[in-house]
Order: C-alpha cells, then structure tokens, then sequence
C-alpha cells in the first residue's frame, strides 16, 4: 500500500473528490484519530487501506476509467 492523494483515490472508485469527501464526512473524526491530514496533502497508507476496504475500492485497477 502506498500514500494517495485524493485525486488519485477518487479515479480509482470511479467518483470525484466532491463525492469521495462526502463518503468520508461521516468518518471524519475516526480518520484524524487514525493520522490523517488536513487540507490537500496525500494520505497516508493505513488510510489509503481503510478507504479502499470500506468503500470496496479495487486499488489494483487504472484509475483512470479503464477496466
């Protein structure tokens, strides 16, 4: 697993930022508490892993539409 920003998270689910910063709006606490930025820098890897296991985010797939 390696750090993303969320540009690049948001390509591999498919969504944008915009709807990506929403799916994690309700988790906003826990995330800070497991070390996640604030502000536009990349997350960090146990973040990246928590992201992609709860949303069912394939991160082994191009992020940028192809299958």
């Amino acid at each position: 697993m390696k750090a993303m920003t969320r540009q690049q998270l948001a390509a591999h689910a498919g969504v944008s930022t915009r709807t990506l910063n929403n799916w994690l709006r309700p988790y906003r606490r826990k995330l800070r508490a497991m070390g996640m930025p604030d502000g536009k820098q990349a997350f960090p890897p146990n973040i990246v892993a928590w992201i992609s296991r709860r949303f069912c985010i394939d991160l082994n797939r191009q992020g940028d539409g192809s299958p």
